[in-house]
C-alpha cells in the first residue's frame, strides 16, 4: 500500500502539475455551471449553523431547512425593499443636487482661469489640426471624385415588433430569477441532504479513506461557517456604525448607505472601497459646505483603521486559519478565473485548499503557501537567521524563546539543533566559512551573556518527584562544595559551545566544568585527564562529523582507568542514535547522551550518589534519555 501511494499522482510532482493546469482549464471553461454551484455551497456553509441548532432542538431537518431559508429570504427582501425604496427616492431627487455640485466645482475650479489641464488638451488639439490639414484636404479631392456617381440610399429602420421589446426587456431579468431559482434549489437539496452528501464523499475516496475524508469535510465546513459567520457579525455592526454616523452627522439616506456598506463589504479589498465612496460623493452634491464630507472621511477612516488593525487579522487569520497575503493572491487569481463571483468566493475556496494541503501531502504546498503562521521549528528560524547574517532577528528569537521555555528546553530545542545544522551544511561544503563563524560568534555571544544569570524555576536535582521542596531538601544528601568535572572539545567550536552550555546548566548544583578546547592528540587529552583527576569526563561532538574520534579518545581513556565515568555527548542526533550509541559503548563509554538535559541529569545522578538513591527509592529513574547504556566498569 506504501508503494501505491508513493507511485500515486498525488505525490509525483510532474503529475501533480499537470493535474492542477488541468483542473483550471476545467474551471475556466465550465465557468458558467460551477458559479452557481459554488454559490450554493457557500450559502448552504452560512445557513448550516442555524439549521443544525433548530435540529438539535427537536425539529424535523426539512423543516428546520425550509424554516431557514424562509427567514433568510425575507430578511433579505425586507432589506432589499427598504434599500430599493431609499435607491428610488434618491434618483429622483438627483438632479436637485446638479446647482450645489456646479457651486463646489466652481470654487475649487476658480472661473474665468484655465486650468493646466484644459491647457494641455488645447494645445494638442490645435497640434493636432495642423499635422492633420494636409491630409484632410487631399482626402476632400479623392472623396469627391470617387462619391460623384454614388446615388444616396435610404436606410429605413422597422420598428420592434412586441415579442421583440418583451425579450429585450424581461431577458436579463429571466436569466437572473432563473439562476437563483437553481441556486435556491441546490441549496435546499444541500442542507436537506447533508448526511447522504457526505456518505457520497466517502464513498467516492473509498473506505481506506473514511478517516482522512471526514476530518478533512467537517474542517472545510467548520473553518467557512465561522469565517461567515464572524465576517456576517462584523459587516453587519459596521453598516449599523456607518448608517448611525451618518444619521448624526445629518446625511439623508442614512439607512440605505448603512446597508449598502454592509452588503458591498462582503466583497473583499473592493467592497470597503464602494462602501465609502458612495455616502462620500453623495455628501459632496448635498451639502453646501465641507464639514459634513470631511466628517464622513473622518467616519469611515476611524472605523476602517480599527476594523484592518485588531479586528480583519482575526477574521482572516484565526477563523480561517489563511494569511492576509495568501488572500490576496487567492482573490487575484479567483478574479480573473471566475469575474466578480470569483472575488466573492474567494475566501472560501482558498480556504478548502488550505484545509486540503493539510490533510493531502502531495498538496501540503497549499497549507504551506496558504497557512496563516509557517510551520517552522524554532531552531530552523533561527538558523535561517544566522544563514541571512541577521543578529538582531537571531537574538530577538532566542530571547522569544527564553521566555516560553526554561534554559534547557532553550539549549536542547533551539541553539544545540543550530549548530547541528550548521555542522552538517559546512560538511557538504552549503555553508561558508565566514557564515560560520558567524554562527559561532552569535551563539557564543548569546551563551556568554548567559553566563551567572541564574534562573528561577531550577530545580536541584535530588529533589524527589511529588515532593514538596522543604521535605526534599531535607532527605536530599549535602552536594559537595565543589565537583571537578572535565570536558573535551573533541572536533570543533560547536563542541565547545555546547560544553559552555552544559557548564551552565550544571553550575547551580556544585558542578565545576573545566574545558579542553584544542588539545592536541588523543595523547595528550590522556595526560591532561590524569593530570587534573575529574570526578567524570565528558567527550562533546555535533554530528555528523566526531564520532570516530570519540571512540579513539574512549578507549584511550578507558584504557588508562577502568573506574573513570566517560559520558559522550553526540548532540543532536537524529538518525542512527542506536547505532553511534552502541559503537561508543563497546569501546567503555559510560553513558552516550543527546541532549544537554539528558547529559546534565545522567552526570549529577553519577557525582551525587544520594540524589540517585532518592530517585530509585521513589520508583524512579535517574534520567530520561533516549540512549543511556551503563558499562560495568
Amino acid at each position: 500500500m506504501a508503494n501505491a501511494r508513493k507511485s500515486s499522482a498525488l505525490n509525483d510532482p510532474f503529475k501533480l502539475t499537470i493535474l492542477i493546469f488541468a483542473i483550471i482549464a476545467f474551471m475556466y471553461f465550465t465557468a458558467e455551471v460551477l458559479k452557481p454551484l459554488a454559490l450554493s455551497i457557500l450559502l448552504s456553509f452560512a445557513l448550516a449553523p442555524p439549521v443544525r441548532r433548530l435540529v438539535r432542538l427537536g425539529m424535523p431537518r426539512a423543516a428546520a431547512v425550509v424554516l431557514t431559508v424562509v427567514l433568510a429570504l425575507g430578511l433579505l427582501g425586507g432589506l432589499g425593499y427598504v434599500v430599493g425604496d431609499q435607491l428610488t427616492t434618491l434618483a429622483n431627487q438627483l438632479p436637485d443636487y446638479q446647482e450645489n455640485i456646479e457651486k463646489k466645482l466652481n470654487s475649487v475650479l476658480k472661473p474665468g482661469q484655465e486650468s493646466a489641464a484644459e491647457k494641455l488638451t488645447t494645445m494638442s488639439d490645435r497640434v493636432m489640426a495642423k499635422l492633420d490639414k494636409p491630409s484632410a484636404a487631399r482626402g476632400e479631392d479623392s472623396y469627391v471624385n470617387e462619391n460623384a456617381n454614388k446615388i444616396p440610399r435610404v436606410i429605413v429602420v422597422a420598428e420592434p415588433s412586441f415579442q421583440e421589446r418583451l425579450r429585450s426587456t424581461t431577458g436579463p431579468y429571466l436569466e437572473f430569477l432563473g439562476v437563483g431559482s437553481f441556486v435556491l434549489i441546490l441549496v435546499l437539496f444541500i442542507l436537506m441532504g447533508h448526511e447522504d452528501l457526505s456518505d457520497r464523499i466517502v464513498s467516492l475516496f473509498g473506505d481506506r479513506q473514511v478517516s482522512l475524508t471526514t476530518r478533512t469535510t467537517e474542517e472545510i465546513g467548520q473553518r467557512i461557517s465561522r469565517y461567515l459567520a464572524t465576517f456576517a457579525l462584523m459587516n453587519s455592526a459596521f453598516g449599523l456604525v456607518i448608517g448611525v454616523g451618518l444619521a448624526l452627522i445629518g446625511v439623508p439616506y442614512a439607512v440605505l448607505w448603512g446597508c449598502l456598506a454592509a452588503v458591498t463589504r462582503f466583497i473583499p479589498y473592493v467592497g470597503p472601497a464602494v462602501a465609502f465612496l458612495l455616502p462620500l460623493v453623495f455628501s459632496f452634491a448635498y451639502f453646501p459646505g465641507w464639514f459634513e464630507p470631511i466628517l464622513v472621511v473622518a467616519l469611515f477612516a476611524v472605523l476602517e483603521t480599527v476594523l484592518n488593525s485588531f479586528l480583519e487579522p482575526i477574521i482572516y487569520g484565526k477563523t480561517t486559519g489563511v494569511s492576509a497575503l495568501g488572500l490576496l493572491v487567492a482573490a487575484m487569481f479567483w478574479t480573473w478565473l471566475w469575474g466578480t463571483l470569483g472575488l466573492l468566493l474567494s475566501t472560501p475556496l482558498t480556504v478548502c485548499l488550505a484545509v486540503v494541503g493539510k490533510y493531502v501531502p502531495g498538496l501540503r504546498f497549499f497549507a504551506l503557501m496558504l497557512g496563516e503562521e509557517a510551520e517552522l521549528d524554532p531552531h530552523v528560524r533561527f538558523y535561517q537567521r544566522l544563514v541571512s547574517l541577521d543578529r538582531e532577528g537571531a537574538v530577538e528569537l532566542v530571547e522569544e524563546a527564553q521566555r516560553k521555555w526554561p534554559r534547557a528546553e532553550v539549549f536542547d530545542r533551539v541553539l544545540v539543533p543550530t549548530l547541528t545544522l550548521a555542522e552538517r551544511d559546512a560538511a557538504r561544503a552549503d555553508l561558508e566559512e565566514r557564515e560560520q563563524a558567524f554562527i559561532w560568534q552569535v551563539i557564543g555571544e548569546i551563551v556568554d551573556n548567559l553566563e551567572g544569570v541564574s534562573e528561577l524555576t531550577l530545580q536541584s536535582p535530588a529533589s524527589v518527584p511529588g515532593e514538596s521542596s522543604s521535605t526534599a531538601a531535607k532527605q536530599e544528601a549535602p552536594a559537595p562544595l565543589a565537583v571537578e568535572l572535565l570536558g573535551v572539545a573533541v572536533v570543533d567550536h560547536s563542541d565547545l559551545l555546547v560544553l559552555k552550555m552544559l557548564g551552565q546548566l550544571l553550575a547551580p548544583s556544585g558542578c565545576h566544568l573545566e574545558i579542553v578546547a584544542d588539545a592536541g592528540s588523543p595523547l595528550q587529552v590522556v595526560e591532561q585527564v590524569t593530570e587534573r583527576n575529574p570526578e567524570l569526563v565528558v567527550l562533546s561532538h555535533v554530528p555528523p562529523e566526531g564520532l570516530a574520534q570519540s571512540r579513539y579518545l574512549v578507549s584511550r581513556l578507558r584504557a588508562q582507568s577502568s573506574v573513570l565515568p566517560i559520558v559522550v555527548g553526540r548532540w543532536g542526533e537524529t538518525g542512527g542514535a542506536a547505532a553511534a550509541a552502541e559503537r561508543l559503548t563497546n569501546v567503555g563509554a559510560t553513558h552516550v547522551v543527546f541532549t544537554l538535559a539528558d547529559a546534565r541529569d545522567r552526570i549529577l545522578a553519577k557525582v551525587f550518589p544520594a540524589a540517585e538513591e532518592n530517585l530509585t527509592s521513589a520508583g524512579g529513574t535517574p534520567a530520561k534519555s533516549a540512549v543511556a547504556v551503563s558499562t560495568s566498569a
